[in-house]
């Protein structure tokens, strides 16, 4: 999976992009290895904001995350993910 992080108002750091990088890794069996993962982390009104935008096989996905911990915004972001997701996949099944 190709993933791409861009850091708005904030400096670029490390550890976060390792940690997204680590919680995002889960997504790769949906995609097969073939999507793309688009992180931009940036602040603003003194809360950390993180867009998460997932892009594989005919499916586009994008979760946002606000809070004053820039971690805590990747959790959330890929919560929404994850939701959208599995919402995709019992649309998908229950179609016959």
């Amino acid at each position: 999976m190709i993933t791409n992080y861009t850091f708005k108002h904030i400096d670029s750091s490390d550890s976060l992009r390792t940690y997204a990088e680590e919680k995002s890794d889960r997504f790769k069996k949906y995609f097969e290895g073939k999507g793309h993962l688009t992180w931009t982390f940036e602040k603003t009104h003194g809360d950390f904001v993180a867009h998460c935008h997932l892009v594989g096989n005919r499916m586009d996905y994008f979760g946002e995350g606000q809070a004053t911990d820039a971690y805590a915004t990747v959790d959330m972001a890929l919560t929404r993910l994850e939701k959208q997701i599995k919402k995709h996949k019992e649309i998908v099944t229950d179609h016959h």
